[in-house]
């Protein structure tokens, strides 16, 4: 049998796996950061009044982040850029699933979100996001 994902392990295990995380992440020696992680959920299209609504899911979480060094920017063959910053979040603080439409607000910085990557047993995602003009 091959067992993938949140398969691996029962409900129960993977939510205390996920408060260990809590508590690492809590004891770590960094400070988590605040952002909003805003994910396209919608679109409705109005063709008479010629508009376009788009609804979102806004999450207000804690990550940890890191820039994107130059071995990692070189490896990619083009895939990451200097000044890409990558972002740890607990999956459980996301009320949907993150895609590359998503958008994370650090402060006063905009960034698209250019890879999305969660671990095998879903605890943690790792957004790359791109600074936006």
């Amino acid at each position: 049998m091959n067992l993938r994902g949140s398969d691996l392990i029962s409900p129960v295990m993977k939510a205390a796996l996920s408060a260990d995380l809590t508590a690492l992440l809590g004891d770590a020696q960094v400070t988590p950061t605040t952002v909003v992680v805003s994910t396209t959920t919608g679109r409705a299209v109005n063709d008479a009044a010629g508009t376009v609504t788009i609804t979102s899911d806004d999450d207000t979480v804690s990550v940890l982040r890191c820039e994107v060094t130059l071995d990692e920017v070189q490896a990619s063959a083009g895939g990451l850029q200097l000044g890409d910053i990558r972002y740890h979040i607990q999956a459980t603080s996301l009320s949907s699933t993150p895609s590359l439409s998503s958008v994370i607000v650090d402060g006063s910085d905009r960034r698209r979100v250019v890879v999305v990557s969660i671990d095998p047993l879903g605890l943690l995602y790792t957004l790359t996001a791109r600074r936006t003009p």
